[in-house]
């Protein structure tokens, strides 16, 4: 017997106007409008008609309307071609569509563990040195 496992989806309908902080454990997708911030473990979703003034922070990221703010990712950002933001990404990746704008910063997250503070004093300690 299969049991059948129910999603939570957030959805701000593109005729919502939300200011203020959105937190949650669960998917959340953006048609409307919303300022401020917004965090979820889940994937995050903004629709073509959706503009958001918010930092995020989310699992995934699908840019498809407008964003103003700085993004967090665990995972993934996808801008797709209707795409458009101005603020920084943080992400362990990220995927930029040909149409999409964007103007920002992008780091990284890939090799964090080579470039963690730790690992590289481990590394200058670790050269030997010689009297000469």
């Amino acid at each position: 017997m299969s049991k059948k496992v129910q999603e939570n989806i957030t959805t701000f309908h593109k005729d919502i106007s939300f200011n203020g902080k959105v937190v949650g454990d669960e998917k959340i997708i953006i048609a409307g409008h919303i300022e401020g911030s917004l965090k979820t473990s889940q994937d995050l979703t903004i629709e073509k008609s959706g503009t958001v003034k918010a930092d995020i922070i989310s699992s995934n990221l699908i840019l498809n309307g407008t964003l103003v703010g700085n993004v967090n990712s665990k995972g993934v950002v996808t801008i797709t071609k209707s795409g458009r933001m101005v603020g920084d990404i943080k992400s362990k990746n990220i995927i930029i569509n040909a149409g999409a704008q964007y103007k920002g910063t992008i780091l990284t997250k890939a090799n964090s563990k080579l470039n963690s503070p730790q690992k590289r004093s481990a590394n200058k300690n670790s050269r030997l040195k010689t009297k000469r």
